[in-house]
């Protein structure tokens, strides 16, 4: 009986060790909007959505990813009032919006 569960235990440490251990990663090829000149409290809207502080996403390091395509970019700033309110495409890498 002791022989058996000896060879049982042996045969699954075995077969535990010959599993092989793979990780396979994708890069997030999407396209990136970085907002540039956005003042402290202005907010940020993509298509409708409004997706937080716009001087979060100033490319160092931080950019928004979307889809590729056209999408409606608004920047409000601390009072509502509108700082960057227009469509613009994105293809592919980074652009780069200057709100003045």
């Amino acid at each position: 009986m002791k022989k058996i569960l000896v060879t049982l235990v042996s045969l699954l440490l075995l077969a535990a060790c010959s599993m092989p251990n793979t990780t396979v990663r994708t890069t997030d090829t999407r396209p990136g909007i970085a907002i540039d000149g956005a003042p402290d409290g202005a907010i940020l809207y993509v298509d409708g959505q409004r997706i937080g502080e716009a001087n979060k996403y100033d490319g160092q390091p931080n950019v928004l990813l979307v889809e590729p395509g056209t999408h409606t970019v608004v920047v409000k700033g601390a009072d509502g009032a509108h700082l960057f309110d227009r469509k613009v495409y994105v293809e592919s890498g980074l652009k780069t919006i200057k709100v003045h």
